[in-house]
């Protein structure tokens, strides 16, 4: 799964939590989606050693700086379960 699925699905199930349509997670879930946006970003720190284009450098670090605030989120998270 992508970062978009990633946050996609995160960003559903917020939605569903706030409309009280949401089973409980559990807490590995989320402890998976953390892990997977951590690999995802330390793949992307070592490809943006790599990068000398501006434009592109500007692309890894917003998509870093996203993957760094859904980390948050998922916290955020696993702390109200």
């Amino acid at each position: 799964m992508g970062l978009n699925g990633i946050v996609e699905r995160l960003d559903k199930y917020q939605k569903r939590v706030a409309s009280g349509r949401a089973e409980k997670i559990k807490p590995h879930h989320i402890q998976k989606a953390i892990e997977k946006l951590t690999a995802k970003e330390v793949e992307l720190v070592a490809e943006l050693a790599g990068v000398t284009k501006p434009s592109k450098r500007l692309r890894f670090e917003e998509k870093i700086s996203m993957i760094q605030k859904q980390v948050e989120r998922a916290k955020w998270l696993a702390q109200q379960i």
